[in-house]
């Protein structure tokens, strides 16, 4: 009785097993020349440097055909546009696809003459037969922040005198970057206006010089943008870069700063 009920288990299993690994009979559930029906893996095409440097978009239209096996055989471009530029790369991704097995008449059969189009560009869209553009480029951090994108400057010098005399500065300026990274349009702010210490500022700020700040792959003009230079004893929380901050030790001559 055991060894009859243990028998009756394992053909239960096995034919419950091989219901799950036989092919369904799928003609009637789609079209054998759809290149998305019964795929199992796919992979999105890479895209040539042309179309991501000049930002192209168009499109490739292909016919393949899908061994029993489920393998892309004997490609062929019918269309591509612009021209020749993605046909490579399109053909290397679709060498990449498997398909599950067509059942025609009760076996695996070939599928011939199956029909893709692929496209690139902007668009967002992620199914395996459109690539996006990648993103332009665009600058990390505050456009406003006066030390962001820094290329060089001028280390800020005390003046003698009043590091001697123990005489504190504050200068605030208000000023533009331009796209190109040079600074323009500077206006000074409230503050010390002390000659002794804003002319130094001034003279020190126009020598700042910035990378280009992107945005969406542009340079972009920064406007009012504001700094403090502080000279002497830094207050709580103030910068302490040494292009805007002059420690009462700085007296020597100001050195070139690369960021």
């Amino acid at each position: 009785m055991l060894q009859n009920k243990t028998l009756t288990t394992f053909y239960g299993l096995y034919f419950a097993a091989l219901a799950c690994t036989t092919p369904v009979y799928a003609l009637e559930d789609g079209d054998p020349q759809d290149g998305m029906w019964l795929m199992s893996k796919c992979a999105n095409p890479g895209l040539a440097y042309a179309v991501k440097k000049q930002r192209l978009e168009g499109y490739v239209t292909v016919m393949f055909d899908i061994a029993p096996e489920g393998d892309v055989e004997n490609i062929r471009i019918e269309e591509s546009v612009p021209e020749g530029v993605m046909d490579d790369y399109v053909t290397r991704a679709l060498n990449r696809w498997q398909y599950f097995g067509y059942v025609k008449d009760a076996e695996i059969a070939r599928r011939e003459d199956v029909k893709l189009t692929f496209t690139f560009g902007a668009a967002d869209n992620h199914i395996c037969t459109h690539t996006k553009l990648p993103e332009l480029p665009s600058s990390v951090g505050n456009p406003q922040d006066p030390h962001q994108n820094m290329k060089s400057c001028m280390t800020l010098e005390m003046p003698r005198k009043a590091a001697r005399k123990k005489r504190q500065g504050l200068v605030e300026f208000s000023f533009d970057i331009t796209a190109e990274g040079a600074v323009e349009n500077i206006s000074p702010l409230s503050g010390n206006q002390n000659s002794e210490f804003s002319d130094r500022a001034e003279n020190a700020l126009k020598r700042w010089q910035y990378h280009p700040f992107l945005a969406a792959g542009k340079p972009v003009k920064r406007e009012g943008v504001q700094v403090q230079f502080h000279f002497g004893d830094l207050p709580e929380g103030a910068s302490s870069n040494r292009c805007s901050y002059a420690p009462w030790h700085a007296t020597q001559k100001t050195m070139p700063v690369n960021q």
